[in-house]
């Protein structure tokens, strides 16, 4: 297996991912995690609990509260624009970001790409293209509770 093929091992925390439904788009990397993905920032570790980071490589927004909640995640992404919003359909304007929690945990955020494909970053693992946001639902992550939009930027993929 090359490290862009698809991982049955995935499927212990995203049951819903399988060669059909996802592809991998990277290498495994600990440089980001899902929540800095999401924010369009592959060069750090967004992590609510080593605050102040003194881990090198790990951030957090400086004026949101550190925690694993979902309104803590949406406020840190609103500290790069990113704003409520109410669906998922595909605008080309729009970034759009898929928040996951279970219960009142936020557990994964998820980037709709240009094409309304979505792209995960598993952890420490592949960034992966699935065609809903809910393909990487069930299991370790839970589901989708809360879409968040912010203009398409040049820099965006």
């Amino acid at each position: 297996m090359t490290s862009r093929e698809f991982d049955p091992s995935w499927c212990s925390f995203a049951p819903r991912l399988s060669p059909a439904t996802c592809e991998a788009h990277s290498d495994p990397t600990e440089d980001y995690n899902c929540l800095a993905f999401a924010a369009n920032d592959q060069g750090r570790w967004w992590e609510p609990y080593v605050v102040p980071p003194t881990i090198p490589g790990v951030y957090w927004p400086t004026a949101v509260e550190p925690d694993n909640t979902v309104s803590a995640w949406s406020a840190a992404l609103a500290t790069v624009g990113f704003a409520p919003c109410a669906d998922d359909s595909c605008d080309p304007a729009l970034v759009k970001v898929a928040l996951f929690a279970i219960g009142e945990t936020a557990t994964h955020a998820a980037r709709q790409l240009l094409d309304g494909r979505w792209v995960s970053k598993l952890g420490d693992e592949a960034d992966v293209i699935h065609t809903r946001a809910s393909d990487v639902g069930g299991g370790g992550y839970g589901e989708p509770v809360c879409l968040l939009a912010r203009p398409r930027l040049p820099v965006d993929p």
